[in-house]
């Protein structure tokens, strides 16, 4: 691992943040009618994409309403920390979603992280009614909107070899991520997919905990 380089990726609802954004969001202004939706991803009836075309159909809001309900919304404990830990020791970071920019660029920025590079889908807002645009090509993987594994390959590529592969996450719209990662720390429905498969992983509540492995691995300096 000392030869290769480290890039990190974080999943962002209910990893980087300390709750699940996008789901408080399309439940409150759904009225909970999202519900069914969510519940009928997680059985493997429908797509994330088709998941997210729903939902967002459902909502009935403007941008303003969407703000004032995203200012109770905070990062994970030490998130912030972390990220100033990759830019301060040169070490790639990225955001990868299966949300919308609507929400994601908005509490990012509210906590100072304009400059944070992160991938998601597109949230065109008309009319108080919010669009979902799916911006990346996702390769082979016809169940999501924005694919967390091929977001990785993008980054990595044909050089995959020399790459050491760090990844974040909390939930099913993780999983695609799981083969591309030589490193996983889970939380919650990815902790229970990974040990249900018996595939390594390093659990963590706070960004705290996941610099505390990094600095014993050796790859964030003390």
């Amino acid at each position: 691992m000392s030869d290769k380089k480290t890039i990190i990726f974080s999943d962002f609802d209910g990893s980087f943040t300390e709750k699940d954004i996008g789901y408080h969001l399309f439940t409150h202004f759904s009225g909970g009618r999202n519900r069914q939706c969510v519940e009928d991803w997680k059985k493997g009836l429908v797509s994330s994409r088709d998941t997210l075309i729903k939902e967002t159909s459902l909502l009935n809001c403007s941008l303003d309403e969407i703000h004032k309900f995203l200012d109770d919304y905070n990062l994970r404990s030490g998130a912030t920390n972390f990220y100033e830990l990759t830019k301060k020791q040169f070490i790639p970071f990225y955001v990868i979603s299966e949300g919308l920019d609507t929400y994601i660029g908005y509490v990012l920025s509210k906590h100072g992280l304009n400059e944070l590079k992160y991938y998601c889908n597109r949230g065109i807002l008309n009319n108080n009614r919010i669009h979902p645009e799916f911006l990346y090509n996702n390769y082979d993987c016809t169940r999501c909107g924005c694919c967390k594994g091929a977001r990785i390959i993008d980054q990595v590529g044909k050089d995959r070899e020399n790459w050491h592969v760090i990844f974040i996450g909390d939930g099913l719209s993780d999983t695609c991520a799981v083969p591309h990662a030589d490193l996983i720390f889970a939380r919650g429905d990815l902790l229970k997919y990974c040990r249900e498969k018996n595939i390594n992983t390093v659990e963590y509540e706070s960004f705290f905990d996941i610099i505390d492995t990094l600095r014993e691995f050796g790859i964030f300096a003390e």
